[in-house]
């Protein structure tokens, strides 16, 4: 089943101003934070930003960088959009069960891993752990509370029932250890929006880090969820001509991204992927069709580890399936840039 809205619909809300949308929405950020800049780290500066948005804590995981880069990270895109109050704390630094040993095993035995040959922290395109990539002004000076991230989100939970939105952008390790530790937050939480898996393009990295864990978010009954696939991310792109319109605001998150985005690195002006799935929070309309879809992740020990497995709603879900992912398919990329553009540009 499609759902869209009609043109009348979308044009009335594409004139109004993001405070107009909704009510200030409560958002729990779960991310696997590499930088500096990046879909991570920008991801998170743009709910930051979002006055309609309030993140009331932020759960680090490794993946696309180590622990403590990452880490370091999120304390720094927090410390630069002016928001220092805000929680944030280191959680899962290995999947539940593999680690980089069992991927070289798996490398090894059925060949590379699927899709743009992304492996993260595992890969030797991120610096060993304990090496800091030095932040556009310097290193943060916020420091992160003293409790593991999947505490943090049962807190946040409990704290806000029926009002907390999750916002998961990395392999979803936490998420997974915070629902096997206290079942009863599933019942709280509002609504979830995840960022990854594939329908039809090749499977890229959030599943496939941590596929166990990855099972566990996609399989638990969750009030409401949506999920931003690889294959609507590839409607996005950054560019240059973005970093140089925000550049002019001069304001401390504007001279972030123009230091961050300073060289023409090819793996700077890529796919928006947690951008994208972070302003469907913020302004809804901007996915303009979605498909409902019992989705789920291969966790077998084999060359399909991590493969994201799905089913149309009208084809009947697997014997697990309660409900079926909104899963987002085509998006308004002029309203997305606009958007993208509004909030990196907020004094």
């Amino acid at each position: 089943m499609f759902i869209r809205q009609s043109a009348g619909v979308a044009l009335l809300l594409a004139s109004l101003p993001i405070s107009a949308f909704a009510q200030t929405t409560k958002v729990f950020i779960d991310q696997d934070t590499s930088g500096p800049g990046g879909t991570d780290s920008i991801s998170i500066a743009m709910l930051l930003k979002a006055p309609n948005v309030e993140v009331v804590g932020i759960g680090v995981v490794a993946g696309d960088a180590w622990l403590d880069q990452a880490l370091y990270h999120t304390l720094k895109i927090a410390e630069v959009c002016g928001k220092p109050g805000v929680p944030i704390a280191a959680g899962a630094s290995e999947p539940l069960l593999q680690n980089g040993e069992s991927m070289k095993m798996r490398h090894a035995l059925w060949g590379p891993k699927p899709g743009d040959g992304w492996y993260g922290n595992w890969g030797d395109r991120v610096a060993p752990p304990g090496t800091l990539p030095p932040a556009p002004g310097g290193p943060p000076g916020i420091k992160p509370v003293a409790k593991h991230a999947a505490e943090l989100l049962i807190e946040m939970a409990r704290n806000y029932p029926g009002e907390l939105v999750v916002y998961t952008a990395g392999p979803m390790t936490n998420v997974a250890l915070a629902v096997k530790l206290a079942p009863d937050i599933v019942s709280k939480i509002k609504k979830v929006y995840s960022m990854g898996g594939s329908i039809f393009v090749n499977e890229k990295f959030n599943f496939w880090w941590d596929a166990e864990a990855a099972a566990i978010h996609m399989r638990t009954d969750w009030n409401e969820k949506e999920l931003t696939p690889i294959d609507v991310c590839h409607k996005t792109r950054m560019r240059r001509e973005l970093v140089d319109a925000i550049a002019k605001a001069e304001t401390p998150l504007a001279r972030y991204i123009k230091e961050a985005y300073a060289s023409d690195d090819e793996e700077r002006f890529t796919f928006m992927w947690d951008e994208l799935a972070a302003a469907a929070i913020i302004d809804p309309g901007i996915i303009t069709r979605t498909e409902e879809l019992y989705v789920d992740v291969d966790w077998s020990w084999g060359p399909n580890y991590g493969k994201t497995v799905w089913f149309r709603a009208e084809q009947g879900g697997p014997w697990w399936a309660k409900k079926t992912w909104r899963v987002q398919t085509d998006i308004d990329v002029e309203r997305f840039e606009k958007l993208y553009l509004e909030l990196m540009t907020r004094p």
